[in-house]
């Protein structure tokens, strides 16, 4: 799977942590007085990675990943993220999911911090300056 990422939206919160990179820019409050099909169709192409905080101790993190396609997404295990500049590679399995991005260097920036929190800084991640 390949998009042209227009929009990269980064949370970090008490919760979780996740990284959107989207093929549309978001809405905001033009959305108010969309149907519910309009919102879904002006979503368009994007990858969602996430990881969820426990609740309480005896919780444990939760590592997902979903996209567009509702056959591409599931836990986060076994993979390998590739970023730089100019693309972000997610490889899992025998699927490649491959994004152009352009980010600013604050977004940049943010990506080299938010990555290695949300996989918890397991195995998988190339970062190319």
């Amino acid at each position: 799977m390949k998009l042209d990422c227009k929009e990269i939206s980064i949370n970090d919160g008490e919760l979780g942590c996740e990284v959107t990179f989207s093929e549309n820019e978001d809405l905001g409050s033009k959305n108010e007085n969309m149907s519910l099909k309009e919102i879904i169709d002006s979503i368009g192409k994007y990858l969602l990675l996430q990881r969820t905080y426990p609740e309480d101790d005896l919780g444990r993190d939760y590592y997902y990943f979903e996209t567009h396609d509702e056959n591409l997404g599931g836990e986060l295990e076994d993979f390998e993220i590739v970023l730089s500049r100019q693309s972000f590679e997610l490889k899992f399995d025998s699927e490649i999911v491959e994004i152009s991005i352009n980010p600013s260097d604050k977004e940049f920036a943010d990506l080299k911090h938010v990555l290695p929190i949300i996989i918890n800084k397991r195995r998988g991640l190339i970062i190319n300056e």
